[in-house]
């Protein structure tokens, strides 16, 4: 199953340029991943020019917020002057902010802010870090929930290839296949129309799933359904064994970084095969799958 890279851009992600990673860790992405937090880190390297990277992350995605760690030092760039030419070539198209490690005097922060902030109206923030890891954690959190970087989804959802299954049994018949979808509070697939009969909000018991070899069980509800020009679209909800909405817990927690991975992995390759290509990268509509 391939995924088209229409459906890997859309949402609302959040790219941390250059990080210092001694204080913004990446297992911290998985962790905003579980809070409805799509981020992602964009290194700097010899092979893609930052600034050719950054024109292509805003050409490519529809929603994107960047923060730019200053601290970083790139021979040839000045932040200011790339960050001030972002806001004049792209205005509205993506929202941005600074971080920068902690200053040892307060007029060295309000200097920063003067700058970032009151001189070139940054919209996402500039934001002081701690030295000490842990309490970045935090400061991210809420940096991320003031600028609405969840978007309008709840759960992120990742996009699944053929190595994600289900299998599940209606009146004494298996049916089994491929899900196009999957986050920790619905799945869904498609199937050929007049195959499964099942009612609008009936509950299957036991489905089985293998997400690129993390076995899980679960109930699930139908909670819609409609035709497309494959088949029939199911979606549905998962239920714990209690009957409530949503994974048990403990399957719950150690699907998440499953899925963060799953999404993780189509962003990056489909990252991967622009940058690989990047003579040819202004025509972004000519990739439209992702392995």
């Amino acid at each position: 199953m391939g995924i088209s890279a229409k459906e890997i851009v859309t949402g609302r992600k959040t790219f941390f340029i250059t990080p210092d990673t001694s204080l913004i860790p990446e297992s911290y992405l998985e962790d905003y991943f579980a809070l409805g937090y799509e981020c992602y880190f964009i290194e700097n390297d010899k092979r893609v020019k930052l600034e050719k990277k950054i024109d292509i992350l805003i050409s490519l995605f529809n929603d994107v917020i960047f923060f730019f760690n200053i601290d970083y030092r790139i021979d040839g760039i000045e932040w200011p002057v790339l960050i001030r030419n972002l806001i004049e070539s792209y205005s509205n198209n993506a929202s941005i902010g600074v971080v920068y490690t902690k200053r040892q005097t307060k007029e060295e922060r309000l200097k920063l802010e003067q700058k970032y902030l009151y001189e070139m109206g940054l919209n996402c923030g500039c934001i002081q870090l701690e030295y000490q890891k842990k309490q970045n954690f935090e400061i991210i959190e809420k940096i991320l929930y003031a600028n609405q970087a969840q978007g309008r989804r709840k759960n992120i959802r990742a996009l699944c290839t053929s190595a994600c299954t289900y299998t599940f049994v209606v009146d004494h018949q298996t049916f089994t296949g491929s899900l196009q979808d999957i986050s920790v509070s619905h799945i869904s697939f498609i199937y050929p129309e007049n195959t499964i009969k099942i009612q609008l909000y009936e509950k299957i018991k036991d489905f089985h799933f293998n997400i690129r070899g993390f076995l899980f069980r679960s109930d699930a509800v139908l909670i819609m359904q409609r035709k497309t020009a494959a088949g029939v679209l199911y979606v549905f909800g998962f239920t714990s064994s209690t009957g409530q909405n949503g994974l048990d817990n403990r399957i719950k927690q150690l699907l998440i970084p499953n899925i963060y991975k799953l999404m993780a992995s189509n962003c990056k390759s489909l990252l991967e095969q622009i940058f690989n290509r990047v003579d040819d990268a202004d025509d972004i509509a000519e990739l439209q799958e992702v392995d």
